[in-house]
């Protein structure tokens, strides 16, 4: 489907789309052109996410992606866009885009808790150069009263003594005043010239004049700096709370899909994994309503041994149970696996043999008789309240209870979604008798 700026819209796992007679006309390319475009552009997804097989197929009866979700750009006017297969694609409502990079900030950014700065609303902005830089801004305005200064040296001219001059230009100094050599603790710094040199790369892709106003402010609050360096230097732990900014303006002068140049495929576009951004919000709302101490993460349990025939060496068999939920008042616990594919089967919802077996295995090993497998709601059905959690199969396996939920996650991105949605979700794990 093709937007404003020509965009080739997916779904993740979705049906595959057909590129029509039309689409070739609007974008004026022809068929094959665009066909290498989409098959490049899979190899770089393929690339900078870490895939082995290129996540874009074309097929007889059109193009798919699977196992993944973001926006490329294919030619300086020409985006592909692939929705996550939880949100999928809403022509009428096209929230789903704030909602997936409110999801890509809360997870790759650390930006839970909701500081609620993308909201949903109809005057709210739909491209993503525009909602990037208003996180950018964001995140700028809660730490700008805080700066971010360093130490350096420079070299200065005038007449008063401030470093340490020649004795020379002491007695013979230039119309300009003595050169010295000074220590300098302000703004001016890498870090800084990075958070700059993006929101100048973001500045002419933004549409809403408010914003452009905004990065031209911080433009001018944190210039002049120097030119941004190839080798980044890592943000000092005593001003950590900047590292959010600082990852989201490195993207961005990586490419984030919005400074596409022809003939160079560094830059990927906003692109992530989505099945790691659905276990960092699961991960996320737990903490949010259970505790951070009742909740651990990734923990190892011994499921067995295992003995090597050629060595005879004897080794444990581990298994990685998402999460452990440690209820404080009676100590007693269960698991919670965040699943994101293999709940739909020919239309129907089930848990399929392998998370039977997966949960079994967890279950044994870390003796729990409860585990819960936590699913995205499927976006083909009527939207439901922001974090409703509905079972859908319950499996008893002798003294082992293992409950499949799907979870509406639509929405997400409005005032107070994510405390809502981790409320819900405390709500409805808590209503298990344990």
């Amino acid at each position: 489907m093709l937007r404003s700026r020509p965009r080739f819209s997916l779904v993740e796992n979705g049906k595959p789309v057909q590129l029509s007679d039309d689409m070739f006309l609007e974008v004026g390319l022809d068929k094959h052109k665009l066909k290498s475009l989409l098959t490049d552009a899979g190899l770089r997804a393929a690339k900078h996410l870490g895939l082995k097989n290129n996540p874009i197929t074309i097929e007889p009866k059109g193009v798919r992606a699977a196992g993944f979700a973001g926006l490329i750009r294919l030619t300086p006017s020409l985006e592909l866009e692939v929705a996550p297969k939880f949100l999928g694609l809403d022509d009428q409502d096209s929230i789903w885009r704030e909602d997936f990079f409110f999801l890509c900030t809360l997870s790759k950014y650390g930006r839970f808790l909701a500081t609620d700065k993308l909201s949903a609303s109809s005057g709210a902005p739909r491209d993503l150069a525009t909602l990037v830089a208003r996180s950018i801004i964001s995140m700028y305005e809660a730490q700008k009263r805080r700066p971010l200064r360093s130490y350096r040296k420079a070299l200065e001219t005038g007449f008063f003594i401030e470093g340490d001059p020649d004795p020379v230009d002491i007695v013979f100094p230039s119309p300009e005043g003595f050169e010295q050599e000074v220590i300098r603790f302000d703004r001016r710094n890498v870090w800084n010239a990075e958070i700059v040199t993006a929101a100048k790369d973001l500045l002419p892709e933004v549409r809403e004049p408010v914003v452009a106003s905004f990065l031209m402010r911080l433009i001018e609050d944190l210039s002049p700096q120097g030119s941004v360096s190839t080798r980044s230097k890592p943000i000092p732990s005593r001003q950590r709370a900047w590292k959010p900014l600082h990852d989201l303006a490195q993207d961005v002068i990586r490419g984030l899909g919005v400074n596409y140049k022809q003939g160079q495929s560094a830059a990927p576009g906003y692109l992530v994994t989505t099945w790691r951004v659905w276990e960092d919000l699961i991960t996320v709302a737990l903490r949010l309503g259970f505790g951070n101490s009742s909740v651990q993460s990734q923990a190892s349990f011994v499921l067995g041994e295992k003995t090597s025939a050629a060595s005879g060496k004897t080794s444990d068999i581990l298994v990685f149970p998402d999460f452990v939920i440690q209820n404080q008042k009676n100590g007693r616990r269960f698991l919670v696996d965040a699943k994101y594919k293999g709940h739909i089967e020919k239309g129907k919802l089930r848990i399929v043999e392998s998370d039977i077996y997966e949960a079994l295995a967890f279950a044994k090993a870390s003796f729990c008789n409860l585990i819960v497998l936590i699913y995205p709601a499927r976006p083909d059905e009527p939207k439901r309240p922001l974090g409703k959690c509905e079972t859908f199969q319950t499996l008893s396996i002798n003294d082992v209870t293992i409950v499949g939920v799907q979870v509406e996650i639509r929405n997400i991105s409005k005032p107070g979604g994510i405390k809502e949605f981790a409320s819900k979700m405390y709500d409805y794990l808590s209503s298990f008798d344990l």
